[in-house]
């Protein structure tokens, strides 16, 4: 018996009960899957030349490493994306005006009808206005994106 396989072995079980306690995208799984393999592969003499057993061993490795970047570089991808859903949404896009915002007034925007308040100046029905912030069920229109996020507050 190989010492390092059983090391590997354990290993590979106390990963797979990491993975049962935390949300890392089954990268803790993963290893000890790895691990576990390596560890069986490690622990019973196959009348094998060793150079195989270091080919499986370096190939194992490989397949494990590559694996690991590419989950690592779509959890990366995925955390620079803009946000889409929710209100945060809403912000940036431009809207058909429906009733006058003189201040206030409706827009219609994805298939909704939303009320909303026009910062600075009016705007008649069918321009295009621009969602510059939401507050509360009301979102804060203007004609550019100057001042986004700026929305009073309404008692």
């Amino acid at each position: 018996m190989n010492l390092v396989g059983i090391l590997l072995i354990i290993l590979g079980v106390a990963l797979f009960i990491a993975e049962i306690f935390t949300s890392g995208y089954a990268l803790f799984g993963a290893a000890g899957f790895f691990a576990l393999i390596l560890g069986l592969i490690l622990i019973f003499d196959f009348a094998v030349p060793a150079w195989v057993t270091a080919t499986l061993f370096v190939l194992i490795l490989v397949f494990a490493i590559t694996a690991t970047v590419l989950v690592f570089r779509r959890v990366a991808e995925a955390s620079r994306l803009k946000v889409a859903t929710g209100h945060e949404e809403l912000i940036g896009k431009v809207v058909k005006v429906r009733a006058a915002l003189n201040p206030e007034g409706t827009v219609f925007i994805d298939g909704e009808i939303w009320s909303a308040q026009m910062l600075g100046g009016t705007a008649e029905p069918g321009e295009d206005v621009i969602v510059t912030g939401i507050n509360g069920l009301k979102l804060c229109v203007a004609r550019t994106m100057e001042g986004a996020g700026k929305c009073p507050k309404t008692p």
